[in-house]
């Protein structure tokens, strides 16, 4: 492991960069809490990369793009900034996926509002509700 690779311990399991490790056999009831906060960071990294990097390029302009570095292709950087610039805090659904939101950020806000909840009332998937969406889009446009 490089000097610059981070870790993370909770517990037994030990988060690395691009593993887990798992020290001795803990009990099943321990899996739950490590493994409820992978899933969690996985569904709120896009939002927190996309928030961080509009906020960063607002205080620092386009120096702010060497902080990111090459950690992340140009156009994965571009679409979490993006989106997280369009669908505002106050829209977004944490039930729903990072791509459900993606599905409704051309959408004025009102709108984005109505088409998340009604996804997250219906049970909608983020293909079903850009389907949606480009109906609404074409219905709107007559």
């Amino acid at each position: 492991m490089s000097s610059q690779e981070t870790e993370m311990a909770l517990g037994p399991f030990l988060f690395r960069p691009a593993n887990v490790k798992v020290q001795g056999r803990p009990p099943l009831d321990n899996w739950q809490g490590p493994l409820q906060f992978a899933l969690w960071c996985q569904r709120a990294s896009p939002w927190w990369i996309g928030d961080m990097i509009n906020q960063g390029e607002d205080l620092f302009g386009e120096e702010f793009g060497e902080v990111c570095g090459n950690t992340l292709s140009t156009e994965m950087v571009s679409r979490y900034a993006s989106v997280a610039r369009r669908v505002p805090a106050q829209n977004r659904r944490p039930s729903l996926s990072w791509s459900a939101h993606a599905a409704v950020a051309r959408l004025p806000h009102q709108q984005q509002r109505r088409m998340l909840l009604e996804a997250e009332r219906q049970g909608w998937n983020s293909d079903q509700l850009r389907k949606k969406v480009q109906q609404f889009v074409k219905d709107n446009q007559k």
